[in-house]
């Protein structure tokens, strides 16, 4: 096939491309985990129903992963529903998962970062009234893909004072496909390269005095938070994607494309590897909170 026939076939099929930071990932059976389901729909009725727990995992799904207004008392989320439900059971119910809901149609009814920031608003809000509620209560964080930009971006603003909570009540944080993987000084996991870099780059400032209880998860071959840089230019028009509005670059992807040459036939791999963490990734993220949810909570890394 001539490059300019595959650069064509790529503008027209572009919807794909766009989806380049929320590939769909696959929940897992409710059944599959026997941890017992606290409702959480709404923060003033868990309090009501079940007073304050000690601590609490903030789990917020990925992009198309979640829709505003889901009943948050039935787990979901993708990679984040079982890593709830593992932490939930491992700890006995110690830690009590709470699932944020947001519209995260991504690049199809908004843009990317339209998304990000009412994901972003949405978390914080559940942390601030959980916070002030229960002032002895202590805070998990976890992610995937979109969701792991909004957890890691609330780590680095309590780090350095401008979160809803202090410092020394997040006790950890597990992120699985960080956009904004590379270079933040959190801990990697197995298999997972100090030379990733993700599609929105560094993230700036880093976890700071947190980056000890952070904890990164990505796929060396992820599109999403280890990009390879031959593929970075399609990430600002892709941001700018807004199927619903009509607004999608069709003429800037396909010269990416035409571009690329041959190199384009790599992305399909590189955004189904963004979807296919299976149940591994999930099951470190669980481990990790477990592991820092004893007590006493582990104390943030002073800053030099």
């Amino acid at each position: 096939m001539k490059l300019h026939a595959i650069a064509a076939k790529a503008a027209a099929t572009i919807a794909a491309a766009a989806a380049l930071l929320t590939p769909l990932a696959t929940a897992p059976a409710a059944n599959a985990f026997p941890a017992p389901i606290t409702p959480s729909n709404l923060v003033g009725d868990l309090l009501g129903q079940q007073g304050c727990r000690a601590q609490y995992l903030i789990a917020v799904p990925g992009g198309a992963n979640t829709v505003e207004g889901v009943p948050t008392f039935l787990p979901h989320g993708g990679q984040v529903f079982s890593t709830g439900l593992r932490t939930q059971a491992q700890t006995g119910g110690q830690v009590q998962p709470l699932w944020v809901s947001y519209n995260s149609a991504a690049f199809a009814n908004r843009t990317y970062y339209a998304a990000s920031a009412e994901a972003y608003t949405a978390t914080r809000n559940v942390v601030t009234r959980l916070s002030n509620a229960c002032p002895d209560a202590t805070f998990h964080f976890t992610g995937y893909s979109l969701g792991a930009d909004v957890a890691a971006r609330l780590t680095r603003d309590i780090a350095y004072g401008s979160g809803p909570i202090a410092p020394e009540r997040v006790r950890s944080v597990a992120l699985i496909a960080n956009p904004y993987q590379g270079d933040n000084g959190a801990w990697l996991a197995p298999g997972t390269s100090p030379d990733s870099r993700g599609a929105l780059g560094e993230l700036e400032g880093g976890y700071g005095q947190l980056a000890d209880l952070v904890l990164e998860i990505c796929r060396p071959d992820d599109i999403v938070c280890s990009m390879d840089e031959d593929y970075r230019p399609l990430v600002e028009p892709a941001l700018r994607t807004h199927l619903n509005a009509g607004r999608v670059p069709f003429s800037e992807f396909a010269g990416i494309f035409s571009h690329l040459g041959v190199e384009a036939l790599g992305i399909p791999g590189a955004m189904g590897a963004h979807g296919d963490y299976g149940q591994a990734a999930p099951r470190e993220a669980a481990d990790w909170v477990v592991l820092h949810s004893g007590d006493p909570a582990p104390e943030p890394a002073s800053e030099e």
